[in-house]
């Protein structure tokens, strides 16, 4: 069975409503965890909304090109994707209690639930001590694409 991270930034139930408010992460899309201010730790996760993909793109034929043959020209396009993130924020300078705490449990636990960080009014609750609150969920909807290469494929 997969375990699943789940974050709440938002503290009225009514308003937990959009990606920014609450997600909830298969383990197996964690990509790791730095620090990135005294008081915050930040989670990455593959992307949610756009996945990683290869593709080729046929982007020219030219039946005059050869005598009797036709060519086609392809592009090989590699769609990236920004991560998706996270932000604890946790007490100061407690960054590896913290990122210990988030990888022990992500490693032993069978529970399926996970719950890192939820901040509802009157019972928040949070996997660590050292976690304060929530920050920030951001999801990120758009890729790029990067790298493109020319094929050139002969047919006759």
């Amino acid at each position: 069975m997969e375990n699943y991270l789940y974050f709440r930034t938002e503290a009225t139930l009514a308003n937990d409503d959009a990606a920014a408010d609450s997600a909830l992460f298969p383990v197996s899309s964690f990509l790791g965890m730095q620090p990135t201010s005294d008081t915050a730790l930040t989670l990455y996760f593959k992307n949610m909304v756009v996945i990683d993909v290869d593709g080729m793109l046929s982007i020219e034929t030219d039946e005059k090109a050869t005598a009797n043959a036709a060519v086609s020209l392809l592009q090989k396009v590699s769609h990236k994707t920004v991560p998706d993130k996270v932000i604890l924020n946790i007490t100061a300078n407690k960054h590896k209690e913290v990122m210990q705490a988030i990888c022990n449990t992500m490693t032993q636990s069978q529970a399926g639930f996970i719950n890192v960080a939820d901040d509802v009014s009157g019972a928040p609750s949070y996997l660590h001590a050292n976690i304060t609150s929530c920050g920030a969920i951001t999801q990120e909807a758009a890729g790029t694409f990067g790298n493109p290469s020319a094929v050139q494929v002969s047919a006759g």
